[in-house]
């Protein structure tokens, strides 16, 4: 667990260093695109390129002027960014559109961390998406959502009221999406059984403090950063966009329904009974399911638990 702990921080760490750069480039250059909306919203005016030094590049086979902006003007730089995106955040809450992108990135990213952390705490490479199309693991994705709805009302009270809350989050999440899984469809995806420190089947204790940590950082640093940079829906192109990967998630967890109704239903014997059953049964049959969901556990099939994984590694 302290492998996975440090590798997560290292990932954190290093995309914070990248903004970090990227920012300090723009302030000191006078771009980029909040530099630009600063200027827009009258926050910054033309003094801002007082004392500043001129330079003449070519790019693209034309000449432009890039400044180089005085230490004291990119301290008002930035302190006119910073209050932009405080007043944005103070009057815009997370929308549908915030929740549909955060929905995606977090079930992608969660699942590269989930695959990486079975490499390095196991060595065992293996699929473990959650639905039949694209890279998707939507607990992650809905365990963000659930954050960001509970979480964003209190983004700036203190971290002991952010971190327990998050435990208790995290925890009725996993305990939830377990016994959905297994009551529903009849499958396993993790157990913490195995472990000495787990509450239920679906909740051990060491998670419960992962998931507060992951609450308190989303909550205090991902969360209003990603939202302010999502923004709002400024165009049709983004509407079109944003509806047509709405449709599309929609169809993916209808299919990942009905996949596993049916290979419940073909263990029991039950013969599918119209054109769109036999359409699933032809397409998406038990050695897809297999081969997919490589980390599941069906009704029938060999014991995949994470003990038995240690055991071997």
């Amino acid at each position: 667990m302290l492998q996975v702990f440090l590798f997560i921080l290292a990932v954190f760490l290093a995309v914070r260093l990248g903004i970090y750069i990227v920012t300090r480039y723009h302030n000191a250059r006078g771009a980029g695109k909040r530099f630009k909306r600063a200027l827009a919203q009258g926050r910054l005016d033309a003094e801002v390129y007082e004392g500043a030094q001129w330079d003449e590049i070519e790019r693209f086979g034309r000449k432009h002027l890039r400044a180089k902006i005085s230490k004291q003007q990119q301290q008002a730089i930035k302190r006119a960014k910073a209050k932009m995106r405080e007043d944005f955040l103070d009057d815009n809450s997370p929308g549908f559109y915030q929740y549909i992108i955060i929905f995606l990135a977090a079930s992608v990213l969660g699942l590269i961390l989930e695959e990486v952390w079975m490499f390095i705490q196991f060595g065992v490479l293996e699929s473990r998406v959650g639905l039949v199309w694209g890279p998707f693991s939507p607990l992650y994705g809905v365990g963000a959502c659930l954050l960001t709805a509970v979480l964003w009302p209190l983004r700036k009270r203190p971290w002991y009221v952010i971190f327990p809350l998050s435990m208790v989050l995290g925890g009725c999440l996993e305990q939830f999406a377990g016994w959905a899984m297994e009551y529903f469809v009849g499958a396993e995806s993790w157990s913490y059984l195995h472990l000495p420190d787990h509450l239920t089947q679906w909740v051990a204790v060491r998670f419960l403090f992962m998931w507060g940590a992951l609450g308190l950082v989303w909550c205090k640093v991902t969360m209003p950063e990603l939202i302010y940079r999502i923004g709002e829906i400024t165009s049709t192109r983004q509407m079109v966009a944003v509806s047509l990967l709405t449709l599309f998630m929609t169809l993916d967890i209808f299919m990942t329904f009905a996949c596993f109704i049916r290979a419940d239903a073909r263990r029991q014997g039950i013969p599918a009974s119209n054109a769109f059953e036999e359409y699933v049964d032809r397409h998406y049959d038990d050695q897809f399911i297999s081969d997919t969901f490589q980390n599941l556990t069906l009704p029938g099939d060999e014991a995949k638990t994470y003990q038995a994984r240690d055991e071997r590694a």
